[in-house]
C-alpha cells in the first residue's frame, strides 16, 4: 500500500459533508499514532472495550429502545447527585443530537460563539453544518443582529478558549438573544480535572431553568463522550434540555435504537473506572506540557494555543508554508494531524493531539526537515 495521501481525502465529501479528521490513517502503511484527533491519549479503557465485545454475543437481538442500563450510568456519572433523567437522552454521537435539536430550534439564524484567536473566530463546524442544512443564515460572531440558535464549544475546539461557568454565565444571559435556543459543548470540559462537573452548565439545573422561564433562552448542554474514553468507532453521545417538555419533544423526532448494543453495554461499564479518569488527568497535562517544551525547543517561532488540561495544541506556525509542510511530513511518516486550512480555514496552523513520548518522539523526528525548509 503506497503512503499517499491522496485516498484520504476521498473519504471525506466535502460538498456534503464538514471535514474531520480521523479518517487518513486507514490509508497509511506505515501508520504509527493519529495527532489529528482529540480522543484520550490513554486509549480505550480496556473493561468497558471487553464489555462492548461481549455484548455481540446478543447480536441476534435488538438493543434497548430506552438505552438502559447505559442511559442511568452516563447520567448519574454526569449528574450524580440529582436525577436528570427526565431531562437526557443519548444518541448516535453527538453529531446526531446537534443536527435534531438544531432542527427543533425556533427558525432564524445561526451564530457561533466565541473563541477568538490570531483576531478570528473560529469552532468546531459541526453545529455550523446542522444550521446550514437546516436552510439557516450564519451570522458572524459579533453580528447586532438577533440569533435564533447560537452554538458555544467550551472548552473550544480548536482553538482551547475556555470560559469558567461564571464566564460562561455571564455571556449567555447578555450576549444571547431572547427566546433563542444556546447549545452549549462541553465534549471536552471533563480533562478539566476531578472536580470537572462544577464547571458544567449541568451542575445548575435551576439557572437554566430560571433563564427559559425569564427570557425564553434555551440551554442544551452536549457532551461527545467517544473523545474522554476514546471511542469513535462506536458512536457516544448525550444532551441535556433546559426542560423535560423539550426533552420529550426531541425525543419524540430522535430515530429508534440510536445507541447499538455494544455502545449501550460501553457505556454502562465505562463509567466505573474511576482510575481511568484519574490516569487521564495526571498524565494529560503532563504529556502536553512535554510536547510544548519540545516542540518550542525545535521550532521557537511557534505559537500554542489552549488550556493546560486540554487533550490537544492549537499551534500558529508562523506561515501557511509551514503549516502545509507540517501536514505533508507527518502524513508521510505515518503521524496525521489536523491542518487548520481543513474545515477551520485557518492555514498557518495545526491541531496536534496530545501523544505519549515515545509517539511524540516520531513526531520531532518527522518534522526535521522543516527545520532546513
Amino acid at each position: 500500500m503506497s503512503n499517499s495521501t491522496d485516498k484520504k481525502n476521498d473519504v471525506w465529501d466535502e460538498t456534503v459533508q464538514t471535514y474531520h479528521a480521523g479518517q487518513g490513517w486507514k490509508f497509511l502503511s506505515n501508520f504509527k499514532a493519529d495527532f489529528g484527533v482529540t480522543c484520550n491519549s490513554l486509549g480505550t479503557p480496556h473493561k468497558a472495550l471487553e464489555a462492548a465485545k461481549e455484548s455481540l454475543m446478543g447480536i441476534e437481538h435488538y438493543p434497548a429502545a430506552d438505552f438502559e442500563p447505559a442511559l442511568s450510568a452516563v447520567a448519574g456519572w454526569l449528574c450524580p447527585n440529582r436525577d436528570i433523567r427526565s431531562r437526557f437522552t443519548m444518541g448516535n454521537g453527538a453529531s446526531e443530537l446537534i443536527d435534531l435539536i438544531t432542527r427543533q430550534a425556533p427558525k432564524g439564524p445561526f451564530k457561533p460563539g466565541p473563541s477568538i484567536v490570531d483576531n478570528t473566530a473560529v469552532q468546531y463546524m459541526e453545529y455550523q453544518r446542522s444550521a446550514e442544512a437546516d436552510g439557516r443564515t450564519v451570522l458572524h460572531y459579533n453580528d447586532p443582529q438577533a440569533e435564533s440558535i447560537s452554538a458555544i464549544i467550551n472548552p473550544c475546539n480548536p482553538t482551547g478558549v475556555f470560559l469558567n461557568i461564571e464566564e460562561l454565565k455571564t455571556h449567555i444571559s447578555t450576549k444571547c438573544a431572547s427566546n433563542s435556543y444556546v447549545l452549549v459543548d462541553e465534549s471536552m470540559l471533563p480533562w478539566y480535572g476531578e472536580n470537572w462537573r462544577e464547571q458544567s452548565l449541568s451542575s445548575i439545573p435551576d439557572w437554566i431553568e430560571n433563564l427559559y422561564k425569564e427570557k425564553g433562552i434555551a440551554v442544551w448542554v452536549i457532551i461527545s463522550w467517544t473523545k474522554i474514553w476514546c471511542c469513535p468507532g462506536i458512536r457516544l453521545g448525550s444532551a441535556i434540555a433546559p426542560t423535560t417538555d423539550l426533552m420529550i419533544d426531541l425525543k419524540k423526532k430522535q430515530v429508534p435504537w440510536s445507541l447499538n448494543t455494544m455502545a449501550i453495554a460501553f457505556a454502562a461499564e465505562v463509567v466505573k473506572d474511576i482510575e481511568y479518569m484519574k490516569s487521564t488527568w495526571r498524565v494529560t497535562t503532563e504529556w502536553r506540557n512535554e510536547t510544548i517544551s519540545r516542540l518550542s525547543s525545535e521550532f521557537p517561532s511557534w505559537k500554542f494555543y489552549g488550556e493546560s488540561w486540554l487533550s490537544w495544541i492549537w499551534i500558529d506556525t508562523g506561515s501557511c508554508e509551514n503549516a502545509a509542510k507540517v501536514d505533508e511530513l507527518t502524513s508521510k511518516a505515518g503521524l496525521p494531524i489536523r491542518p487548520g486550512s481543513k474545515g477551520y480555514n485557518m492555514p498557518r496552523f495545526i491541531r496536534i493531539g496530545v501523544r505519549k513520548a515515545s509517539e511524540v518522539d516520531f513526531l520531532i523526528q518527522s518534522l526535521q526537515p522543516l527545520k532546513t525548509h
